[in-house]
């Protein structure tokens, strides 16, 4: 009997700068581009700066639209 599998998940191609989920590390980071490896990759930075790592771009997510925040006025403007 053979199990179903699961269609391919579409590969989401983030904007460059992009904030996204790394789900094979666990981590948030920055796209900054595309890797080079066998199966397709791409370069992510930590959002505070730092080294780049390289990961499947099947484990890339787009993380959830967060809010606007509302700016706070200087003091002494209300």
């Amino acid at each position: 009997m053979n199990a179903r599998r699961k269609p391919p998940r579409a590969l989401y191609t983030p904007q460059l700068g992009e904030l996204v989920r790394d789900e094979k590390h666990g981590v948030n980071g920055l796209y900054m581009g595309p890797g080079y490896g066998k199966h397709p990759t791409v370069f992510l930075r930590p959002t505070g700066g730092g080294m780049e790592w390289e990961t499947p771009a099947s484990e890339i997510q787009r993380l959830p639209q967060q809010p606007e925040l509302d700016p706070v006025p200087p003091p002494g403007t209300r």
